[in-house]
């Protein structure tokens, strides 16, 4: 849009109106809308005539006589946002766009790169002053990371931009894979090491749809609505007052504890919980934290640390991803736990809760990722070999634990059936249409879903 208003000289309303011809959810066409609105009004038409906007993007390139210790004779840097610069091509700015302004803060590295391509790439003459400033979209502030003559870009990068970006480009050899999410769109997905292929996993053969990755989160999100599973998958700006509620902050809390006790430690939880138990970073009232450490006790007389001899016993939130080659999809997991009894390896789930009821739902449908983990584990697709899955609910009178044996036929036909079905629910649908209901008033991307706002309006 900002290109169609910028360099085409469309209004807002045309720019939009073009944009959305192409399918968009009205979630994304909200979202744009409250984006590029805030961006117009932070930097208004005609406030700064000295800065005109760039179509091109500036790069710096280095090209070498002879090959370096890498082999490599041709490097190049290209600046990312929206560029500007004066007329006389004494000026260059740069904004970065953010989701949020006070979000992961750039480093002094990041900022000094930037910088350099800013002081010395091409296409134009080098100009004499370079601004960079980053905006937040969902607030519509901006912030100036860096404002100086190109001297003083040119020695940023020299102080604290050609070691990093040195030590990141070594960083290429060897190959390091990771597999994630990327791996829906990665082209070399096929022929990757370290991508396990798992066909028929999701319970489902088809290869018509558009590849994409999935979990038992999108799972849970799509059926309670799937414009908030569209939402969160298109990483829209949540609420956090809603995102980081009292009950989600303390189960949040109370697993990252739970997480830094666990790595790298063969030694199995205490009961006696340290006052100030709360990780960095969370925000619990007096009441939240006595009941997390309520919580806590619970959980050491079931911590499975105590089956477990040595730390390579313990995977903690392990990435687990694999390619259902039937269903031409990625699929994600992350137990909570993984741990070695002895005799084989067990999947811990553990949930919180503040209520003493457990409900007549069975577990394996009440949360997806049971269901999901109980194919792999009757699979073997781990490569650790046949185990169980066990779920750990901590509630203020104690810890419930439950165990799904995947060798079980009725357990093992259940857990394919949740997993087919809302899996199939979810690769078949196109549009993602909101579905309002009380959940609305707690969801995350509500903000940015008409339907909800009707629905309010309406009663």
């Amino acid at each position: 849009m900002l290109d169609l208003v910028e360099h085409q000289g469309a209004t807002v309303e045309d720019a939009l109106a073009k944009v959305a011809r192409r399918s968009m959810h009205d979630s994304v066409r909200q979202w744009t809308n409250h984006a590029v609105d805030g961006y117009r009004k932070a930097f208004p038409p005609g406030e700064d005539d000295a800065l005109k906007p760039l179509r091109e993007r500036w790069v710096y390139e280095t090209v070498l006589t002879q090959p370096d210790q890498r082999g490599a004779r041709q490097y190049r840097i290209t600046v990312w946002g929206r560029c500007y610069r004066s007329a006389d091509g004494t000026l260059r700015e740069v904004r970065l766009p953010a989701n949020r302004l006070d979000g992961r803060a750039r480093t002094d590295a990041e900022i000094a790169v930037a910088a350099l391509v800013l002081a010395a790439g091409g296409p134009g003459t080098p100009p004499e002053h370079v601004t960079i400033r980053q905006f937040g979209m969902l607030d519509g502030r901006s912030a100036i990371l860096f404002d100086g003559s190109r001297q003083a870009a040119l020695d940023l990068y020299a102080v604290s931009g050609r070691t990093a970006l040195a030590q990141l480009v070594d960083a290429g050899d060897p190959v390091v894979y990771r597999p994630g999410a990327a791996c829906a769109d990665c082209p070399f997905a096929a022929v990757c090491p370290e991508l396990r292929r798992t066909p028929g996993l999701l319970g489902v053969r088809n290869r018509r749809r558009p590849r994409r990755s999935w979990s038992a989160t999108s799972a849970r999100n799509h059926a309670t609505c799937p414009a908030r599973d569209y939402g969160r998958r298109q990483r829209l700006p949540v609420d956090q007052q809603v995102e980081r509620g009292p009950a989600a902050e303390r189960g949040r809390a109370v697993h990252r504890y739970l997480e830094n006790r666990h790595a790298g430690t063969a030694c199995r939880c205490d009961t006696r919980i340290p006052v100030d138990w709360v990780p960095p970073g969370f925000s619990l009232t007096e009441e939240d934290q006595k009941l997390g450490a309520v919580l806590l006790r619970h959980h050491a007389v079931v911590c499975p640390v105590r089956h477990t001899s040595k730390p390579a016993d313990l995977r903690v939130e392990p990435d687990l991803v694999f390619d259902d080659t039937d269903a031409d999809t990625v699929v994600l997991a992350k137990p909570d736990l993984l741990y070695h009894d002895g005799t084989a390896w067990v999947w811990r789930e553990v949930k919180t809760s503040a209520s003493g009821r457990r409900g007549t739902r069975p577990w394996i449908e009440q949360y997806p990722q049971l269901a999901l983990a109980t194919v792999l584990a009757a699979r073997a697709e781990f490569g650790l070999g046949i185990g169980r899955v066990e779920l750990e609910v901590l509630r203020p009178a104690g810890a419930d634990l439950y165990t799904l044996d995947p060798r079980t036929p009725e357990v093992l036909a259940h857990a394919e059936t949740v997993v087919r079905k809302s899996f199939s629910s979810w690769q078949n649908d196109d549009s993602f249409v909101p579905v309002p209901g009380r959940h609305c008033s707690g969801c995350e991307v509500a903000q940015w879903c008409t339907a909800k706002e009707t629905t309010e309006g309406a009663g």
